[in-house]
């Protein structure tokens, strides 16, 4: 399943699901926004927990690295209790992650 996990591509993803279509639910591994992302490219129920991602039915120790933004955005999905998440807010905290990842760089 080794995949480039693309903040652009998730990007448009979230877009296409704008408006009050809930797009996951933070405070889970397999139904958060990225998770269903990573699901629907893939074809295979897709977890994500802190800075890994991986198939469902596979040994955790085989699921792959988070690029540093999608480790940051699981970080805040796994911060939340569990409730349904609008594309909106999805690309909210997505715009804070690519600013503080910004400045880091510039620092």
């Amino acid at each position: 399943m080794p995949m480039v996990v693309e903040l652009e591509a998730f990007v448009s993803w979230v877009c296409l699901h704008t408006g009050d279509e809930v797009v996951g639910y933070v405070g889970t591994w397999f139904d958060s926004p990225l998770a269903r992302y990573l699901s629907e490219v893939t074809g295979h129920l897709v977890g994500t927990d802190g800075r890994r991602y991986g198939r469902a039915l596979s040994d955790y120790q085989r699921w792959l690295l988070l690029p540093r933004w999608a480790e940051l955005f699981t970080a805040w999905v796994e911060s939340c209790p569990r409730r349904p998440v609008r594309g909106d807010e999805v690309l909210e905290v997505l715009a804070r992650i690519e600013l503080a990842l910004r400045s880091m760089c510039t620092h």
